[in-house]
């Protein structure tokens, strides 16, 4: 049997060799070729740009026959178990799973749960495990928790112990690895092998999910802003990006918000100025593997769950927001994502990238605003003009 598989998820699922070629290898001596027509990972990553790289594939999403989805030890990370944070996760997992059954009713989807070392399941009920249980059974999805199956089979001096892990979020090689990609294809054999039933989409858990988000990359953007596309190509990636430059960007979003900026960390790039109403934000976009030098880019995702405070739920709201490299003085809020380090010092010729948006809501305005007096037109009803839009 070969099943052309999707994947989404983090560092784990891009680390090679890693649990995902061990799980190719065993899966192919049980009989099952698992035929990869799109590796979506992106280390570092959230569920929420799994949705972002869903609608970016609708093609390859409707087209192939199972998805795997990695992204719970990064969710856990971002979102820990706040009621606010936690519910507006559950909106992005859920409009990831939902999405894809409304694409192709006839999918596997099958996410897996990973934990970090000295993670919560070690000692106690993990949430974003349970959420993504929840959501799994509410699907019918094949959720495979890999924490729980290691903890029930191996028991908590094994799972604990620090040779069982290479560093904080990734498991040791070959030996847990292998562990882990056994573990895996005992659990999805079975589930493959179940005669497939398609039904129905059930009602949604939360009405408000986001499998209805809009997501514009970076060659649309640059099309529609009037502004030439910049290539980032490696090994692994191949991304144009729109460079804001000093510029400014300004979003004005109807009964619904902002969800994420995905763009591209280099050297030259500043944080993140972020004005919503009076209130000023300055979010870290630098990451240390390309500070360092490690790493001459980073396709990387900021999520704007900061901005919205105690309005984070509400989806009914109109909001205007202006992004900007933030190289100025200026009184702000600053937000350190979980994965990214302070600026010690701002670049001369700041460069900010931007590879695509991912939204809720009707987006009335997407325009640049010259760092000078002068501005360029607003571009308004994005949405209607082009839905889903992707080129």
């Amino acid at each position: 049997m070969t099943l052309k598989t999707l994947i989404i998820g983090g560092s784990n699922t891009v680390m090679q060799p890693g649990y995902l070629s061990a799980l190719l290898s065993v899966m192919a001596r049980r009989g099952v070729a698992l035929d990869i027509v799109a590796d979506l990972a992106v280390g570092g990553t959230t569920s929420a740009f799994g949705l972002y790289q869903l609608k970016l594939h609708e093609q390859e999403l409707a087209d192939c026959d199972l998805l795997l989805i990695e992204y719970a030890l990064n969710d856990a990370f971002v979102y820990g178990d706040e009621r606010r944070p936690f519910r507006h996760w559950a909106r992005f997992y859920e409009g990831i799973i939902r999405f894809a059954r409304e694409r192709n009713p006839k999918l596997r989807i099958a996410p897996l749960v990973f934990g970090a070392r000295n993670g919560s399941f070690l000692t106690s009920v993990p949430a974003i495990d349970a959420g993504i249980g929840y959501i799994s059974r509410w699907y019918g999805t094949s959720c495979i928790d890999v924490s729980q199956l290691l903890m029930q089979r191996l028991g908590r001096e094994v799972v604990g112990h620090p040779s069982f892990y290479s560093d904080q979020g990734h498991y040791a090689r070959p030996v847990a690895t292998t562990v882990v990609a056994n573990l895996i294809a005992d659990e999805l054999e079975p589930a493959l092998a179940a005669p497939l039933r398609p039904a129905a989409l059930p009602p949604p858990i939360d009405p408000e999910h986001f499998a209805n988000a809009r997501a514009l990359d970076g060659p649309w953007l640059a099309k529609r802003l009037g502004r030439p596309a910049v290539d980032y190509t490696n090994r692994r990636f191949s991304v144009a990006a729109v460079d804001l430059g000093q510029d400014l960007l300004r979003f004005d979003i109807e009964k619904g918000m902002l969800l994420a900026l995905s763009y591209v960390c280099e050297p030259r790039t500043p944080p993140l100025d972020l004005q919503a109403g009076d209130q000023m934000h300055r979010a870290a976009l630098l990451k240390g593997g390309v500070r360092d030098g490690t790493y001459k880019f980073l396709v990387s995702m900021l999520s704007f769950e900061f901005l919205y405070g105690p309005t984070l739920l509400d989806m009914q709201q109109t909001r205007l927001l202006t992004l900007s490299g933030g190289t100025a003085p200026a009184e702000h809020k600053l937000h350190v994502p979980k994965d990214s380090v302070r600026h010690e010092t701002f670049p001369a010729e700041p460069a900010l990238p931007i590879t695509g948006i991912l939204f809720t809501g009707n987006l009335k305005t997407c325009a640049i605003e010259r760092s000078g007096a002068s501005r360029e037109p607003a571009l308004g009803g994005l949405v209607e003009i082009l839905p889903n839009a992707t080129a």
